[in-house]
Order: structure tokens, then sequence, then C-alpha cells
């Protein structure tokens, strides 16, 4: 794993709400030789987290018989890229590998999946996943010694089993993500097991998680049974833990974060355990705050004292803290409610088509394959979260994956400068600049000629599920050509298209007449 960037642990613990995607449909020749240096790599690995994030059930030997046979896949089409299975998307080969297992599909209940096609398996797999891992066993958990001796027998075993333990615990997690953990892990190991006290010099290094558990006869009975686990399996563990109600003797506020005297000095002791501390404090006492809102406030407080504790008189400056608090949240509430006003307000269809319109906007160099994809997801995210009590929570965690997925994308080639910005923005504040984002004015919009609105026989027999996918291509690939027309104009465009496929496939010659509908369109 020597070719991953290794960063800061606590870093990856904020990456950690990130999701995975493979590599689709490239949009250039750069873009594709990126993305299969990238998968050629490392396909061992993303074989593992795919395989065990979609269906997290699956056993170790299972996730590794699959990495065989999707390596000999790789050394095949490298050895041979003319052969037809090496025109496939990467997601597609995976998951029809998965599928080709005999008895597999029924032994983990996911036939359903086996049986559609393109577009609609990748979605059904995607659903497959599950966020709460409560049905899976334990992870066997060795002690400093015999982890050494695993990794020493058998390293490429050893990590590779890490992977699969982590992925299918964080299911959402973006591969290269789960990559560079991996990659940090190995370091950990293969630093403290030269080391003559082994277990140790693991309980130095995840140092946060420590504090924590140093701390569990105030946390929950989920945190202590986790502070019970060795290491690194403990902070793991914590992670992945369901939250708890507040408890109901514990107040509002802590003042020792807003109203002592002596708070630049404890900071300035020790500022990554005093920031965690005040994470901890304000978290268990904001149960109904999102992860990335919790780490907004944790930013903002940070800014606040970096700014207070150079004047001269620090507890005035930090004293409002609360309230800058509340500012933060309350901006981010109104970007949820206005997100869930468009579920409530708008159909199903509607909903869809104005994120499509936005995303493509934002984004137009991703394929319609991507945008479609991630349109979709937002919409499953709004329908799951708005009806929900937890609505602010839910929305605000399960937008920050989609935006995961297009800056998972962006990581393995750049897709516009403001989009860039917003992925490598604070990661707190990610979501409110990808808010603020209007269409990429470096775009240069496609050409008519390329086929974009080519007729299809087909079209006239599509039903249901297929023509709504074909109505979202069409959707996407009219903003891409027509990029400055309102949201108003685009959809009355795509109203129109509609009625024009409908006259087109009762004329004598449908494609004749749609190619005289089509200049409409064009030429709007």
């Amino acid at each position: 794993m020597k070719q991953l960037e290794l960063r800061g642990f606590v870093i990856l613990m904020f990456y950690l709400t990130e999701s995975l995607t493979l590599p689709t449909k490239p949009q250039d020749v750069d873009d594709f030789r990126i993305t299969q240096k990238f998968i050629e790599e490392n396909v061992g690995y993303i074989t593992i987290i795919a395989f065990a994030q979609y269906i997290q059930e699956a056993s170790f030997e299972e996730a590794e018989m699959l990495r065989k046979a999707m390596t000999e896949y790789k050394d095949q089409c490298l050895a041979n890229m003319t052969l037809p299975m090496c025109s496939k998307l990467p997601n597609d080969v995976l998951q029809e590998t998965i599928c080709a297992i005999e008895g597999l599909p029924q032994k983990h209940n996911f036939s359903h999946c086996c049986n559609k096609v393109d577009f609609e398996r990748r979605l059904c797999f995607f659903r497959n996943k599950k966020a709460g891992v409560e049905f899976l066993p334990s992870p066997l958990t060795l002690d400093p010694e015999e982890k050494c001796q695993a990794y020493k027998n058998n390293s490429e075993s050893f990590l590779n089993n890490y992977i699969y333990e982590v992925s299918r615990r964080n299911p959402f997690v973006f591969a290269p993500t789960l990559l560079m953990l991996a990659a940090r892990f190995e370091v950990i190991t293969k630093t403290c097991c030269e080391e003559q006290d082994k277990a140790n010099c693991f309980q130095t290094k995840s140092k946060v998680m420590d504090h924590i558990c140093s701390k569990q006869d105030s946390i929950s009975s989920k945190i202590k049974e986790c502070c019970e686990k060795k290491i690194p399996e403990r902070g793991e563990c914590i992670i992945s833990s369901n939250k708890d109600d507040r408890p109901k003797d514990l107040s509002l506020k802590e003042t020792k974060f807003t109203e002592n005297k002596n708070v630049c000095e404890e900071r300035n002791a020790d500022q990554d355990i005093f920031m965690a501390e005040f994470l901890y404090e304000y978290s268990r006492r904001h149960p109904e705050l999102s992860v990335p809102e919790l780490l907004r406030i944790a930013s903002v407080y940070d800014d606040l004292l970096t700014e207070s504790c150079n004047t001269k008189n620090p507890p005035d400056c930090y004293c409002n803290a609360e309230n800058k608090f509340n500012e933060t949240t309350e901006k981010s509430l109104r970007i949820v409610q206005r997100e869930c006003d468009h579920f409530r307000n708008l159909g199903k269809d509607d909903l869809k088509y104005h994120y499509l319109i936005k995303l493509t906007k934002i984004a137009p160099q991703l394929s319609t394959e991507e945008l479609t994809f991630i349109g979709e997801e937002m919409v499953t995210a709004l329908t799951t979260c708005c009806t929900l009590s937890e609505e602010f929570a839910c929305v605000d965690n399960l937008v920050d994956l989609v935006l995961g997925e297009i800056c998972g994308v962006n990581e393995n080639r750049t897709i516009n400068p403001a989009v860039d910005h917003c992925c490598k923005t604070n990661f707190a504040f990610r979501r409110s600049c990808f808010d603020a984002l209007e269409a990429d004015e470096t775009y240069v919009p496609l050409s008519a000629s390329q086929g974009l609105f080519t007729f299809h026989t087909d079209l006239c027999q599509a039903h249901n599920e297929e023509l709504q996918r074909k109505k979202d291509r069409f959707l996407v690939n009219l903003v891409k050509l027509k990029p400055e027309l309102t949201n108003e104009e685009l959809w009355s465009l795509l109203t129109d298209s509609a009625n024009a496929v409908d006259r087109c496939c009762k004329a004598e010659r449908p494609e004749a007449c749609w190619n005289e509908e089509v200049v409409t369109f064009i030429f709007y």
C-alpha cells in the first residue's frame, strides 16, 4: 500500500462519512487513464471494500475468493484490452462476478439485484447496504504479540482482513478513504511490531480514543463495551456505535468551555486533547445534531479560541461562543428545511429533476450516468429523512454522503475548479460550500452534433422505470447543452420533449418525426 498518501488519523476519522462509488464512464482519455491506473494498482483492495460494503453478511473467505477472480480479470485485460469483457465498467464487472458465484446470491439474499441490469442493478446493490451493523459478529481480536505474528506470517492476508472488517462496518465510506486508513494502520503495525513494548506502542498511537475511554463511566454502555476491546478495534467500535439519548441530569451547556477564565491555558497545554474533550461534551449534549454539524461547531470554536487567545482579555471574546454555535446550527438548519420543503412541495419526479438540474449545472463534467445516479441518491436521502423526527441529523448526514460521492470522483479526476475548491475546503463546511455553488463558468457546452438526442425505437416500448431513466438522461444532456437556461425553461423543454415522444411514437416514421422535433430543443 506504499502508493497511497498517508494523512493524519484524525483527518481520516472526519472523512469516514464518504461513500463508495467506483469510477464510471470517463469523460475523456485522460480521465480514463487516471481511473484505470487507480483501479489497476488497487483492484484487490477495491474488490474487498466493495464486496464487504455491498454484502456485509459475507465471510472473509468469500471476499478473498472474489478478490482472486477480479485480480485474474485485471491481469487478462492488461494482457489484451481488446477482449469483450474489458470494455465494461469496473463496477459492472464486479457485480456480475458477485452474481456469478454459485449459490452466493441465494445465501445472502440479494438474488433480486442480480436479476436487474445496468443502472437498476447498481442502485439495488447500493440500497442493499445497511447502516446499522448490530447484526454483524464482533471481529476477532488479537493481543499485540498475536497481531504482529499474523502480520509477519502473511501481511497481505492480514491487511485484507482488516480492510474487510472495517468496510463491512462502514458501508458508505468512500474506497480511497478506507485505503488510506488501512495504509495508516499498516504503518502503525510495522512500527509497533518492531518495538519491545508492543502493547504500549499500539496504545499511544488512535490517543483521542483513549481519552474518550478514560471517561467511559459517564458514557453509554455501548461505548463501555467498545472500550473493553483491544486497539485498534476499540476506535472502529466507537465510530460505529449508535447514539444514546441525552442524559436527563446533563446540563445543556458545559460552562468550562465558555465561562472558565483559564480556557486558553488549558487549550495550549494540549490542543488535541482539549478539542477532543470539547467535541465529546458538546456531542453528548446535542444528540440531535449530525456528525458534520458537530464538526462545524468544533471548527467555529477552534477559530474563536485562536482569535480570542491572542487578545488582551480572552474571556470577553470567547464568552459569546454559544451564540456563534447557535448561528452555525441555524444556518445549517435553514439549508435542511429548504431541502425538505422541496421534498414536501414537489412530487418525487420533480424533486429529482430539481436536483438533476442543480447538480448538472455545478458539475457538468460528470458523465450523464454519474449525474443521474447522484440525483437518485439525493432523492433517496430526502425521502428517507424528511418524514422523521430526527429530520435535521438524518438529512445532513445522508446529503453529506452524496457530496462524498462527488468528491470521491474529484479525487480521481478534477471535475472543475469550483467543485475542487469545495472538496478541498474544511470538511465540516463542505456542505455549505456546495450549497452556494452556481453554474460552472469554465464549462464549454456540448455540441448538438454529438448525438445526445438520438431517437431509438425502443423508446416507444419503454415503460415505468426505463422510461423515467431515459427522461432523466434527456434532462441531464439538455442542461449540458443549454446550461444558461433557467430551471423553468428546462422543465418546460422536458415536458415538451415528453409530448414530442408521444406524438412521434404514433407517427408513421418516428425517427424522422423526432429529428424535426429535436431542432426545437437544440435552438431553443
